[in-house]
């Protein structure tokens, strides 16, 4: 996952030494932060070096790091996708309905809540693109679709009796990590490819930068955008499969909130709301982070109602480091 979205091959070594020094200067924080953390939880509570306890961080960022992936692509279009949450709700919903109720193959399953992500992502960017409602009321739209739906499919009743074999993309484990994990780290790596090495990923950057430029040199920017918020539904919806195997129950309010972590992780880790600007490996450290920072509150004994107010805290903080960045360019 080592890339660089924003960072472009130079024609001489001062270049390579400048775009390196951008690409630290955008992991910086994120890196320094996670350091901070770990050494005042580990301060705190002795159980926080644990094995349990970081197979248990390993499970919680897997989430947080796959909607990440996901935003950073809207974002780095100029985009936001603040329907996460909810999208993760109806596929979670769609997977273990069609599992539990009507006896679905699991992977027959998981792939129909792969098409229901990709359906609500085609319909927000389709709401983009030719109706021109900005990518905020688009996605706010989604969200309370997606919710609704997602309720009203069970009538608001959490499903359980999930079978085992489903269940071990949370429970199970390879080399000591769990499955779902590893799920992440290599959706991630093959992101980072994807927005680093292909064309794909200079367009998504280009849009970002300037859709209007974009557009001049030949770019179809509409049927890109199209391709974005579909992707960023399907990543949505894989996130929703993993959540019900993590939790082993599928509830229509479940995701609440998981889009502010994941615009928090993004900008976190070198992202920036303004577009044209985007790491998978800075996503996935703002994951981490965000993970870490629930993590250690919980061992703590802080009240989840904190919590709140802490990710509050984080995501403003996190805009104005986005704004900081920017002047610093």
């Amino acid at each position: 996952m080592n890339d660089s979205s924003a960072v472009r091959p130079a024609s001489s070594p001062k270049g390579a030494q400048l775009n390196l020094l951008r690409y630290l200067r955008q992991l910086g924080f994120a890196l320094i932060s996670i350091i901070v953390l770990v050494v005042i939880f580990s301060l705190l509570n002795g159980r926080f070096f644990s094995y349990a306890n970081w197979y248990h961080i390993a499970q919680q960022v897997s989430m947080i790091a796959l909607l990440a992936v996901g935003q950073t692509f809207v974002v780095a279009t100029a985009g936001i996708d603040i329907s996460q949450g909810s999208v993760l709700a109806l596929t979670a919903m769609t997977c273990a309905i069609l599992i539990v109720t009507f006896h679905w193959p699991v992977l027959l399953a998981i792939l129909a809540a792969l098409l229901v992500g990709a359906a609500a992502g085609w319909l927000v960017g389709f709401s983009i693109v030719r109706l021109n409602v900005p990518p905020f009321i688009a996605t706010l739209g989604m969200l309370a679709i997606a919710l609704g739906l997602a309720l009203l499919s069970t009538d608001g009743t959490p499903i359980f009796g999930l079978p085992q074999s489903f269940l071990n993309i949370s429970e199970g484990r390879f080399l000591g990590i769990p499955h779902m994990a590893w799920i992440a780290l290599v959706v991630a790596v093959i992101a980072a490819f994807v927005l680093n090495k292909t064309r794909f990923g200079r367009y998504t950057l280009a849009i970002g930068s300037n859709a209007e430029s974009a557009r001049r040199v030949g770019i179809n920017v509409s049927a890109h955008l199209l391709w974005i918020y579909s992707l960023a539904g399907v990543v949505s919806a894989l996130t929703g499969v993993v959540y019900v195997a993590y939790t082993s129950a599928a509830q229509p309010t479940a995701g609440n909130n998981y889009e502010l972590y994941s615009i928090a992780a993004v900008v976190i880790g070198g992202g920036s709301l303004f577009g044209g600007v985007g790491t998978i490996l800075g996503s996935f450290l703002g994951a981490l982070l965000m993970t870490v920072l629930k993590n250690g509150t919980q061992l703590a004994g802080i009240s989840p109602y904190v919590e709140e107010v802490i990710l509050g805290v984080v995501v403003i903080g996190a805009v104005y480091i986005d704004n900081l960045r920017r002047r610093l360019r």
